[in-house]
């Protein structure tokens, strides 16, 4: 190449062809060779003949067969092949290679508006308050105006699915009749290679109450939905990478917000944002239909505690007590919420699930104002026992009731309530005088006025002694009995 700029450039010079050889160190007849070409000479490779060319009707049939290198290369050698496993192993690679060219090239389809939508997920680990938290971020895409939906969860099942593409539409106003999703167990059972599918049956429910047809992409092809694959991208470098958050809620309004910015800005392929072309898109979409919820949210089933707690997933969640042992159902929305309905379908309680298990058990609220309402109760029981007592008693009482304050404590109510339970047997005068004996020795305990009723004939104890740890068999009680006599004709009666 350098001699025949050389010989171009001296030749416009002026310089003869005979100069020219000289100064360039070739041939006359070289230098008008070049000068005769209007373009730099071309250097061609010899052609020859390679040893493999003979076998390469017998190589494809031995790939065919899924034969490797080594394998082609001892059956080439038994048909007389001469050549090297090094010239074998070079030919394959080149096949190889021509395969992967032809499974990579893509075209590009566009569809028409409302033709069609695309879903898929990604999975990114998510600081949250410090803590690494497994999120599946949904997207759900309309193919002609490239309008996006995003939201995530925590857990990733068919239930999670149906619930996005509904709020998908519901965001949309609207869906596109063909969905093409991707090849997950939430959606495919099994996926052939002769392109017979099996579908979820809850997906393909929902599929057949909103009459969409599912696409799934082919196996290990997923540019089949570019239009959904490639924006995970900008999400991820644009939102995801680096961002950490406090709470589940502030990931929630920082995805909102990207969403928001993500459909107002130009689409790089079609030059025009989003939210402009989905305006043209809109009316071509299919309108909702009406269906029954209870048809598309799965529930679980769950059994009240008889303290009024629920659980699940090991953590402990209140219900109101009325439904104490009786059945609830419970929805997981997205593994980040928690509704429970009664049978009738109303909702009773929401919670947000905790990420971790819990350590303590979380307060009911209705235990509190229970809790509230006993204890106001328990004390005005005890105010109209400490009343009744002081009424029936007296100045004595009183005492007696101050002393038994000091000496029991917490029992004080047992002792009263005992001490007033003996009017049944014996007067008030007899208790008020067995009272007045046990203040005299100091002595405040139930049994002490209980043992003094029932010896009041004995001479009262002395102060160094306790009626309560005396252990004499009791007196004869004296006591009017006259209500248990018979009358005349009851006496016949009987005789």
């Amino acid at each position: 190449m350098y001699k025949w700029q050389r010989i171009k450039a001296l030749h416009a010079q002026g310089v003869g062809i005979r100069q020219i050889a000289r100064d360039v160190g070739v041939s006359r007849n070289t230098v008008r060779k070049y000068l005769k070409e209007a373009g730099p000479p071309q250097f061609k490779a010899r052609e020859y003949t390679k040893e493999l060319d003979k076998f390469l009707e017998e190589i494809k049939v031995m790939l065919a067969k899924g034969y490797i290198g080594t394998r082609i290369y001892k059956e080439l050698k038994d048909k007389g092949y001469q050549g090297s496993l090094a010239s074998v192993h070079r030919y394959l690679r080149s096949i190889k290679a021509e395969d992967n060219a032809a499974k990579l090239a893509t075209t590009r389809v566009e569809t028409g508006p409302g033709w069609q939508m695309q879903y898929d997920w990604k999975v990114w680990t998510l600081p949250v308050d410090g803590k690494p938290v497994k999120i599946y971020l949904h997207e759900v895409v309309l193919s002609f105006s490239r309008m996006k939906f995003y939201t995530f969860s925590l857990s990733i099942t068919t239930a999670d699915v149906i619930r996005v593409l509904i709020e998908a539409i519901d965001f949309f106003g609207g869906y596109a009749p063909e969905l093409v999703i991707d090849n997950g167990k939430q959606m495919v059972i099994t996926h052939q290679k002769d392109g017979i599918v099996r579908y979820n049956d809850e997906f393909l429910k929902f599929c057949g109450l909103y009459g969409i047809e599912p696409c799934p992409c082919a196996n290990y092809r997923a540019r089949t939905k570019g239009k959904v694959e490639r924006p995970f991208y900008y999400v991820q470098e644009h939102l995801l990478r680096g961002l950490e958050v406090g709470n589940l809620n502030e990931f929630a309004v920082k995805l909102s917000e990207f969403q928001e910015a993500y459909n107002k800005r130009p689409h790089s392929t079609l030059g025009r944002p989003p939210e402009e072309m989905f305006a043209e898109e809109k009316g071509c979409l299919v309108k909702i239909p009406a269906v029954e919820p209870a048809l598309l949210h799965h529930k679980e089933p769950r059994k009240v505690s008889n303290d009024g707690y629920i659980s699940h997933d090991g953590n402990l969640y209140p219900v109101p007590m009325r439904y104490c042992l009786r059945r609830v159902w419970v929805e997981n929305i997205y593994g980040r919420r928690l509704k429970v309905y009664d049978e009738e379908g109303a909702l009773l309680a929401e919670f947000d699930l905790d990420l971790k298990k819990q350590t303590a058990r979380p307060l009911h609220p209705e235990h509190e104002t229970i809790n509230r309402q006993y204890q106001e109760k328990k004390l005005k029981l005890r105010s109209a026992l400490v009343e009744k007592f002081t009424s029936a008693f007296g100045e004595d009482g009183q005492r007696y009731l101050e002393g038994l304050r000091d000496k029991n404590g917490a029992n004080l109510y047992w002792h009263l309530a005992e001490i007033l339970s003996y009017q049944e047997i014996y007067t008030p005068e007899d208790i008020i005088a067995a009272i007045k004996e046990c203040l005299k020795i100091g002595s405040y305990h139930k049994n002490s006025v209980k043992r003094l009723l029932e010896r009041k004939e004995i001479a009262p104890l002395s102060c160094a002694c306790d009626p309560a740890s005396v252990n004499m068999p009791p007196g004869k009680i004296k006591r009017d009995l006259s209500c248990y006599a018979l009358k005349e004709s009851e006496v016949a009666a009987v005789s």
